[in-house]
């Protein structure tokens, strides 16, 4: 029986490919990210809150407990229970307009900006130490007044927020 061409110059094409797969067994990557291994467990605690938004001790504490303890893979718990407690303080809100035109009978807005910053830390109870903390991390979301609302921009404030919180947690370890 003859062979083609193409089959002689496709087998070691197939040949290089399973010698290739075979071998991903033996090595893996593992995340280099999350909090050091003797923590996992972590407390949120609600923020303190220096603004006149009220509610935004709630809905970013709602939204840390829903998101970080399992983007840094641990477990929630209480604060007497936990191994590190992640606390902070919510310094500035800011609703601006970014985008608008000057009119004689007062300006014509097209956008909007929520602007939120904080303090904040992750606080190892065990080793008594920061793991990891920011003075001044700031977060927006963005909004068209004519089709959105204050509260759209909020919670993207909140979402990038929590984002860059656990991009942090993670840049340490």
């Amino acid at each position: 029986m003859q062979r083609s061409r193409a089959a002689y110059s496709a087998w070691p094409l197939a040949t290089l490919c399973s010698l290739l797969f075979a071998g991903c067994g033996v090595y893996s990557l593992t995340g280099g990210g999350g909090l050091p291994g003797h923590v996992e467990s972590l407390a949120i605690l609600p923020f303190d809150n220096r603004t006149t938004q009220f509610t935004l001790t709630q809905e970013l504490t709602q939204a840390l407990i829903d998101d970080v303890p399992g983007r840094l893979g641990v477990k929630p718990a209480d604060e007497a229970s936990a191994d590190a407690v992640l606390r902070g303080t919510i310094v500035r809100y800011s609703d601006d307009a970014t985008n608008y035109q000057p009119d004689p009978g007062g300006p014509v807005i097209f956008q909007r900006r929520v602007t939120i910053a904080i303090s904040v830390e992750i606080y190892d109870v065990g080793e008594d130490q920061v793991l990891w903390s920011s003075g001044s991390l700031s977060a927006s979301g963005e909004y068209l007044p004519d089709s959105g609302s204050e509260q759209e921009g909020r919670l993207l404030a909140i979402e990038n927020l929590v984002q860059k919180i656990i991009d942090g947690a993670q840049s340490q370890w």
